[in-house]
C-alpha cells in the first residue's frame, strides 16, 4: 500500500513534539543535584543577622580571650559571663597580661589548650593576633565578637555592629552588655548550626 507522505510528515512532526515535550518536563522535574555547601556562603562574607534566642548550652565549653582592661573589653566580658550564666555554658577566661612579651597571643594559646567548643576573641583588641595565629589551628573554632579579621579562615566567625567592627573608630556607647549577648547567641548559633567562616552584621 502507498505511503501518504504528509500522514509521514505529520507523524514525525508528532513524534517530534513528544520527544521535546518529554525533555522539557525532565528538566521542570528533575532536582538539581547540589553540593552539600552550595548554600553556605563563602568564608569571610558579611551576612544580615538579628539576635535570637539564648540556647541550651549546657556541657558547653567557652574560653574567652580578654586583650585588655579597656571599656569596651571589661563590657564584652560582662556580657559574655552573663551569656553563660544564661545559657548554662562553662566559661573559662583568659585575660592578656600587658607585661607579657606577647599578651594577647599567650592568652589564646592558653584558651586553645582548654580544648573549648569555641575560642572567643573580644572586640578590636584581638584581632591582629587572631588574624595571624587563627588560620594555623584549624579544628579549632573561633569567633570575634564586636571585631572582624581581615581574611577569615572557615573556622573564625565574626559577629559586627553599627560603632563595633574593628575597621573605624570604636564607638564605647555602642557596645553594651545586651548589644554583646545578642552578638553571642548570634555567633554561636551560626557556628553550632555549622555556619562558619562569615561576619553577621547585626543591624
Amino acid at each position: 500500500m502507498p505511503t501518504n507522505p504528509r500522514f509521514v510528515s505529520g507523524a514525525k512532526a508528532l513524534a517530534l513534539i513528544v520527544v521535546l515535550g518529554l525533555a522539557l518536563t525532565a528538566c521542570v522535574t528533575q532536582p538539581d543535584v547540589a553540593q552539600p555547601d552550595d548554600a553556605l556562603p563563602a568564608p569571610g562574607r558579611t551576612i544580615e543577622a538579628s539576635a535570637s534566642a539564648v540556647q541550651d548550652l549546657t556541657e558547653y565549653r567557652i574560653a574567652v580571650v580578654v586583650p585588655d582592661d579597656s571599656g569596651e573589653s571589661q563590657t564584652l566580658l560582662a556580657a559574655t559571663r552573663e551569656f553563660a550564666a544564661t545559657s548554662g555554658a562553662e566559661l573559662v577566661e583568659f585575660t592578656a597580661d600587658a607585661a607579657g612579651a606577647d599578651p594577647v597571643g599567650a592568652a589564646l594559646e592558653e584558651a586553645v589548650g582548654t580544648h573549648a567548643d569555641v575560642v572567643v576573641g573580644l572586640g578590636g583588641g584581638v584581632v591582629e593576633v587572631f588574624d595571624f595565629e587563627t588560620s594555623k589551628i584549624i579544628d579549632q573554632q573561633f569567633l570575634v565578637v564586636g571585631g572582624q579579621l581581615a581574611e577569615p579562615t572557615e573556622n573564625v566567625t565574626a559577629v559586627i555592629w553599627p560603632g563595633a567592627t574593628s575597621r573605624e573608630p570604636a564607638d564605647e556607647a555602642s557596645v553594651t552588655v545586651p548589644r554583646a549577648i545578642d552578638a553571642l547567641g548570634a555567633g554561636i548559633g551560626s557556628i553550632r548550626g555549622g555556619t562558619t567562616g562569615i561576619v553577621l552584621r547585626l543591624g
